[in-house]
C-alpha cells in the first residue's frame, strides 16, 4: 500500500491510498468468497467458488463494490496510523480507479484534530458548596414513605381533596381535541397538583359515574408552547372514588418500613442519606464548574465536523434512552413537538462546549503526563463483567478488539484527568 498526503488545509487532509496488485487481488478474492457465502453457486460449497465463477454468477459490479468497501475499511485506518493522523469524523471517500485486473486507488478526505492551546489551568479554583439538609427535607422523605403505605378504601360520597380517583378525560381547545389531552382510567390523588390549575379542583364534588365539563387555562409558562396560555375544556367521567388512609408516623410505623426501632433513629438515618446525596451533588457540580472553566482556557480553530459528530452522539444517546422506555423515537419527537434538526439546533451550543471540554481535558492529560496502564484497563473490564454477569463473554470478546480497548483507555484517561483537575481546583 502506498499513501500520499496530497493536500493539507486548515484541519483537512487528503490521503491518496493505492493498493498494489497483490493486495487488491487478495481483497477481491475475499470479497468474492463473502458474496459466494450468501449466494448459491452450483457445484461449490458456500464461499468456496473461484472469483471468476462468482463474477459470472452475480456480475462483476457486485464483487467489485464489495471489495472496495472491504478495502476502505481495512486500509484507511492503516493509512491514518501510518501518517500519524487523529481523525475527528468519518472520512469522505472517493474512488479514483478500481479495476479487477490492476489496482485500487481511492482518496480519503479527513478532518483531523486541530491544534489546541490551553491556558494556565492551575489558576482555576472552585469552591464546593454543600447545601445543608433541613428538617423539612427529612419530613418530605417520611411523607413519601407514608404515602407508599397508605390504604385505599372505595367510598360512595362526593370526591374531596386528598381522595384517590379514577377518571376518563378528553380535552378540547377551540372545540377540537388536542394531542396529549385525553386518557382513560387515569388514577390521581386530588391535591397532588400534578395537573394544570383548576383541573383537580374541578373534580371535587363529583360522584362515581358522574360526568362533567370543566374550563381551565394552561399556564403561560407551560412546557408545550403550543398550549401555553390557551383556554381549554375537559369532558370528565369519574369512575371511582377512594379515601386515602395514611398510617401515623411513629415508632411502630418505623419498625414496619425499616430496620430501625425508633422514629428518631430513622430520621437520623434519613438525614445522613440526604447529606451524602448533597455531598455527591456538590462534588459533581464543582467538577462540572471546573471543566467549564477549563474549556474557557482553550484556544482552537474548532472544525464543524467535531460539533456535528458530538451532536450525532447526543442524538444516539437519546434514541437509546427513548428505546429503553419502550417508545418509538418518532413518537417521542412528535410528543415533544420537535424534529431531529430542531433538536440539533437546540443542542449545538451544548455540543460545542462538550467538544471544547474534551479537548481541554486531553491537553491537561498530556500536560500532567496522565497515563492509563493495561492493568487499569483490565480492572475496568472486570468491573463491567461484575455489573453485567449475563454478558461476560460478549464483554470479553468486545474488548479483545483494539478499537474497543482504545475507547475504554480514552474514557479512563478522561476520568483521571477530571480527578486531577478537581484536585488542582480545590482551594
Amino acid at each position: 500500500m502506498q499513501v500520499e498526503k496530497i493536500s493539507t488545509k486548515n484541519n483537512s487532509v487528503s490521503l491518496k491510498i493505492s493498493l498494489n496488485k497483490k493486495e487488491w487481488d487478495k481483497t477481491l478474492d475475499r470479497a468474492a468468497a463473502d458474496v459466494a457465502a450468501v449466494e448459491k453457486i452450483p457445484g461449490f460449497r458456500p464461499g468456496k467458488a473461484p472469483r471468476k465463477v462468482v463474477i459470472n454468477k452475480v456480475g462483476e459490479a457486485r464483487v467489485l463494490s464489495t471489495a472496495i468497501e472491504q478495502a476502505v475499511q481495512e486500509f484507511y485506518p492503516v493509512a491514518v496510523k501510518q501518517e500519524g493522523l487523529r481523525p475527528v469524523a468519518l472520512p469522505k471517500i472517493s474512488i479514483d480507479r478500481a479495476t479487477p485486473e490492476n489496482e485500487l486507488v481511492f482518496t480519503a478526505d479527513v478532518t483531523v484534530l486541530p491544534k489546541v492551546t490551553l491556558g494556565d489551568y492551575k489558576k482555576i479554583k472552585i469552591k464546593k458548596v454543600v447545601e445543608p439538609v433541613t428538617e423539612s427535607q427529612v419530613e418530605d422523605v417520611l411523607k413519601n414513605i407514608q404515602k407508599r403505605q397508605a390504604e385505599f378504601v372505595e367510598v360512595e360520597r362526593p370526591a374531596k381533596m386528598g381522595d384517590w380517583v379514577e377518571v376518563d378525560f378528553v380535552g378540547y381547545i377551540d372545540n377540537k381535541p388536542f394531542e396529549g389531552g385525553q386518557s382513560k382510567n387515569h388514577p390521581m390523588i386530588l391535591g397532588d397538583k400534578l395537573f394544570i390549575p383548576g383541573f383537580e379542583e374541578g373534580i371535587v364534588g363529583m360522584r362515581a359515574k358522574d360526568r362533567k365539563t370543566i374550563e381551565v387555562e394552561f399556564p403561560k409558562d407551560y412546557g408545550k408552547t403550543e398550549l401555553a396560555g390557551k383556554k381549554a375544556k375537559f369532558d370528565i367521567t369519574l369512575h371511582k372514588v377512594k379515601s386515602v388512609n395514611y398510617p401515623e408516623i411513629n415508632d411502630k410505623f418505623v419498625q414496619k418500613v425499616s430496620k430501625f426501632k425508633t422514629l428518631d433513629e430513622f430520621k437520623a438515618d434519613i438525614k445522613k442519606f440526604l447529606e451524602e446525596e448533597a455531598e455527591k451533588r456538590a462534588e459533581t457540580k464543582s467538577r462540572e464548574d471546573a471543566i467549564m472553566e477549563l474549556a474557557k482556557l482553550v484556544k482552537v480553530d474548532l472544525p464543524d465536523e467535531m460539533v456535528d459528530s458530538e451532536l450525532e452522539a447526543m442524538l444516539k444517546d437519546l434514541r437509546m434512552r427513548v428505546a429503553q422506555q419502550k417508545m418509538e423515537f418518532a413518537d417521542y419527537l412528535k410528543k415533544a413537538g420537535v424534529n431531529e434538526e430542531g433538536l440539533k439546533s437546540q443542542w449545538r451550543d451544548q455540543a460545542k462546549q462538550r467538544v471544547l471540554a474534551g479537548l481541554a481535558l486531553d491537553e491537561l492529560r498530556k500536560a500532567e503526563q496522565i497515563e492509563v496502564s493495561d492493568k487499569e484497563i483490565e480492572e475496568e473490564i472486570k468491573k463491567l463483567e461484575a455489573m453485567y454477569p449475563q454478558d461476560i463473554e460478549k464483554i470479553r470478546e468486545e474488548y479483545k478488539k483494539p478499537i474497543a480497548r482504545d475507547r475504554l483507555k480514552n474514557m479512563l484517561a478522561s476520568r483521571k484527568a477530571v480527578d486531577r483537575l478537581a484536585e488542582l481546583a480545590t482551594p
